[in-house]
């Protein structure tokens, strides 16, 4: 019983750096939100594309894996709790931290698995007539963007206006997967008209104003008889 008795203690203690540790995910988030608070500062702008997928399914499985290890700690701190020892005081404190661990791996989880569930069904909503002029008017200006003096033309300061027409604006083109530099999207439908059935043709083209202001024009047969150029 002496041992049993003296082991308790330990338990306990250790209990309570387990169940800290648990905490990581709340830490971690503190700080992004800290950096995007205070630690932002003025640089260049980039939308060039990256591969998160890796990085998503590693922060899965780490959460995953906090989630099993805070239920342990929770199973663990119970016992020691029942041990009528004087370190029972940081087998609580143990608990209470891996219940906290775990109530928020599983709210972050399930806010993912929300998000995900979403955007997966608004992927599979059909937009109506009225919902493609909105959103063919939305890939122009986010094109315009994207051609403008903040980011091609920040990088391409030689170019000259006329320079833009001969780039090309489909899905696979210029700003999305271009040859040299950085790109400028990430997302291929930005640069697909709603309206078109092949999302790998030319959809858009630019205009220069004669004020030298660059437009996004529609050139997709279907989008053009639906009245998507503004």
């Amino acid at each position: 019983m002496a041992t049993e008795s003296g082991a308790s203690p330990q338990r306990a203690t250790a209990t309570l750096i387990a169940g800290l540790v648990g905490l990581w995910p709340i830490l971690f988030t503190l700080v992004l939100w800290a950096l995007a608070q205070w630690g932002a500062g003025e640089g260049e702008f980039s939308l060039a594309p990256r591969e998160t997928t890796r990085n998503v399914i590693i922060l899965l499985v780490a959460l995953a894996i906090t989630l099993a290890w805070n239920i342990v700690v929770i199973v663990v701190a119970i016992r020691a709790w029942r041990r009528r020892v004087p370190a029972r005081g940081r087998a609580l404190a143990g608990l209470i931290a891996a219940v906290v661990g775990a109530l928020f791996v599983s709210l972050v989880l399930a806010g993912g698995l929300a998000i995900a569930l979403s955007l997966r069904g608004r992927g599979e909503h059909k937009l109506s007539a009225e919902e493609q002029v909105k959103k063919c008017r939305s890939n122009q200006g986010s094109v315009a963007i994207m051609l403008g003096p903040e980011m091609w033309g920040f990088d391409h300061p030689e170019a000259k206006p006329e320079d833009l027409k001969t780039l090309d604006l489909s899905p696979q083109g210029d700003l999305i997967e271009p040859e040299d530099g950085p790109a400028y999207a990430t997302d291929p439908l930005l640069f697909d008209c709603p309206a078109d059935n092949d999302p790998h043709d030319v959809d858009y083209v630019v205009d220069i104003t004669p004020e030298g202001e660059i437009k996004i024009r529609c050139i997709d047969p279907d989008g053009i008889k639906a009245g998507h150029n503004p």
